[in-house]
């Protein structure tokens, strides 16, 4: 997964007044280590090295952050001087593979900032290094909304999961469900968004000047019934395609935010202009498996069981009994969580 790290261009006075802005966002690491007391690059430092032109090809923004450090053993003087000549020695390496120097940026800490104890050799070891952190310029915008009940229209304080290609980052909303925060520009974002007593929710937005996310969650009352959105099942079995595997951590995100509720995970087929399907049928027990593939997934979550139950209801609960379109039957075809409970708050 790769952060955004909010490292701004502009002073926030500035920012608040543009639409649009620069950020350097982390998009790869790589360390490399050396020996006691020496600056020469070992022969698998060739190995970690040689890949980085493929890293910062057709990526003209990009910046390659050098830190080098040493162990705690010798004099401070000594050690500083040290990390000053294995960052040259990276340096002289990276320049050779046809890397511009304006892309570089050296800093040296000597032994100031280890990554381990000093008092192993295992630990020591790992703190005589040269770290490798590539930051990419990005055009950025902010992103600004609003999360609602369904129901009253009140702003409700929610947790919110931005993620796109190649960004992921959360946040959460002020008491009235108000956020603004910083985003990639022109990128499609998905907008995943929590909060207590609700069913939560997802959109997709393209990033782009006047986009508001204004969302409204239903509510998660005792009785209260939401569909598991976006779960696609191969043909006529209880496995879930690939493409809908994200669903099932929105699911456990659910639970976490709503720890007071206890819920149903019920199952339901489409066998429209048909009668009710028999128990010990086939497509019944379909029905009770793809509800029970949602449970076990809480379950190995660490999801108490006293909080969960699962039921197949095969066809007879279907939205549409004589369902005329794909999208009838799609509605009829779907797996719902059910609050059945909630403890005193």
């Amino acid at each position: 997964m790769r952060f955004l790290l909010p490292l701004l261009l502009f002073l926030p006075a500035m920012l608040r007044s543009q639409a649009t802005f620069d950020s350097l966002t982390l998009i790869d690491s790589r360390v490399v280590y050396f020996d006691f007391g020496k600056a020469e690059l070992r022969p698998e430092a060739d190995s970690v090295l040689a890949e980085i032109p493929a890293t910062v090809s057709n990526r003209p923004g990009l910046k390659i952050h050098l830190t080098a450090h040493t162990d705690a053993i010798g004099q401070d003087e000594s050690n500083e001087a040290l990390s000053r000549e294995r960052a040259a020695s990276v340096r002289t390496a990276l320049l050779a593979l046809g890397l511009p120097d304006s892309t570089l940026v050296v800093e040296t800490f000597g032994e100031s900032i280890p990554v381990a104890e000093n008092d192993s050799e295992e630990g020591r070891q790992l703190n005589r290094r040269v770290t490798l952190d590539f930051y990419e310029a990005r055009r950025m915008r902010y992103l600004e909304g609003q999360v609602r009940d369904e129901v009253t229209g009140d702003g409700i304080q929610a947790d919110i999961v931005l993620r796109g290609k190649d960004f992921q980052d959360s946040l959460r909303t002020d008491t009235v469900g108000k956020f603004r925060h910083p985003v990639p520009d022109n990128t499609v974002i998905g907008v995943d968004v929590f909060a207590k007593d609700h069913f939560f929710e997802s959109e997709m937005f393209k990033v782009e000047e006047g986009v508001v996310v204004n969302m409204e969650l239903p509510s998660a009352k005792e009785g209260e019934v939401a569909d598991i959105s976006n779960l696609y099942f191969v043909g006529n079995q209880a496995i879930l395609l690939k493409r809908s595997e994200p669903e099932l951590p929105k699911v456990l995100r659910f639970m976490e935010v709503n720890p007071h509720l206890r819920i149903e995970i019920a199952g339901h087929i489409n066998r429209p202009n048909s009668p009710p399907v028999p128990k010990d049928s086939w497509n019944w027990q379909l029905s009770e498996a793809r509800a029970k593939l949602i449970y076990d997934y809480l379950l190995q979550n660490n999801v108490d069981s006293t909080r969960i139950s699962y039921e197949g209801y095969g066809n007879t609960q279907m939205r549409y009994p004589y369902a005329r379109s794909e999208r009838e039957q799609a509605l009829n075809r779907r797996v719902e969580i059910r609050v059945i409970g909630q403890e005193k708050k």
